[in-house]
C-alpha cells in the first residue's frame, strides 16, 4: 500500500486541477459581461456619432435660414438706402449694411466649417457601424461556445472532485484531521512538492532527515510554511 506522500502527490494534482477548472467556470460570466460591454460601447460610439451628425445638420439648416433672412434684410436696407431722405439716415443704413454683411460672412464661415465636420462624421459612420457588427459577431461566437465550455468544465470538475474524494478517503485516519485543517485554511495551496531539496512554495531547504522521511513516504510538513510536502514523480 502506498504511503501518504504518494497520496498527497495525487491529491495536490487533483486539487490544483479542480481549482483551475473552477477559475475557468468563474471567468466565463466575466468574459460574457466583457463581450456585452464591448457591444454596448461600440453602439454608444455609433449613437453619439449619429447624434452629433444630426445636431450638425440641424445647426447648418438653422444657420442657412438665418443667413437667408439676413440677406433679405440687407436687400431691404439697400432699398431704404436709395430712398434715404437725409445724410444721417443714409449713414445709419450704410452702417447696418456693413454690420449685416460682416455677420453674413461669419455665418458663411460657420456653415462651411459645420459642413466640413458633417462630411467628416458621415465618413466615420461606416467604420463605426462595422465595429458594432464585429463586436456583435464576436459576442455571438462567444455565446455559441460558452455553454459548451461550461458543460465541459463542470463535467471535468465533477470527475476531479470524485477522484479527489477517493484519494482523501484513502488517507490514514490519524492524518486526516490535520490535512483537513490545513486545506480549510489554504485550499489547494496546503500542499507543496519538493524541488531538489527545497519546498516549491516557500523555497526553504528541507533537512536531510525530512528528505529521508519523504523517501520513506511518510507524512512531512515544511518547517517554514507548514505545507504538506511530497516528492515529485
Amino acid at each position: 500500500m502506498s504511503g501518504p506522500a504518494v497520496l498527497f502527490r495525487a491529491i495536490h494534482r487533483l486539487r490544483r486541477f479542480a481549482h483551475e477548472l473552477q477559475e475557468q467556470i468563474d471567468r466565463l460570466p466575466r468574459q460574457q459581461k466583457a463581450q456585452q460591454a464591448k457591444v454596448m460601447r461600440q453602439e454608444e460610439a455609433l449613437r453619439q456619432a449619429q447624434d452629433a451628425l444630426k445636431h450638425l445638420k440641424v445647426e447648418i439648416h438653422s444657420k442657412e435660414g438665418t443667413l437667408k433672412a439676413m440677406h433679405g434684410q440687407i436687400a431691404k436696407y439697400r432699398k431704404q438706402l436709395n430712398e434715404a431722405g437725409s445724410k444721417k439716415e443714409y449713414e445709419a443704413l450704410q452702417h447696418e449694411i456693413h454690420d449685416a454683411e460682416a455677420a453674413c460672412s461669419r455665418l458663411e464661415e460657420e456653415i462651411l466649417d459645420a459642413l466640413a465636420q458633417s462630411e467628416e462624421k458621415t465618413a466615420q459612420l461606416p467604420e463605426l457601424e462595422k465595429a458594432v457588427r464585429q463586436a456583435k459577431e464576436e459576442q455571438a461566437q462567444f455565446e455559441s461556445v460558452m455553454q459548451e465550455r461550461l458543460t465541459s468544465y463542470q463535467q471535468q470538475l465533477a470527475e476531479a472532485r470524485q477522484q479527489l474524494q477517493e484519494r482523501e478517503a484513502a488517507l490514514p485516519a490519524n492524518l486526516r484531521a490535520q490535512y483537513e485543517r490545513l486545506v480549510a485554511v489554504r485550499g489547494h495551496e496546503a500542499l507543496a512538492s519538493v524541488q531538489g531539496y527545497s519546498c516549491a512554495s516557500c523555497y526553504t531547504e528541507i533537512t536531510a532527515q525530512q528528505y529521508n522521511e519523504l523517501q520513506q513516504e511518510l507524512f512531512v510538513l515544511c518547517k517554514s510554511c507548514g505545507r504538506i510536502l511530497y516528492l515529485p514523480e
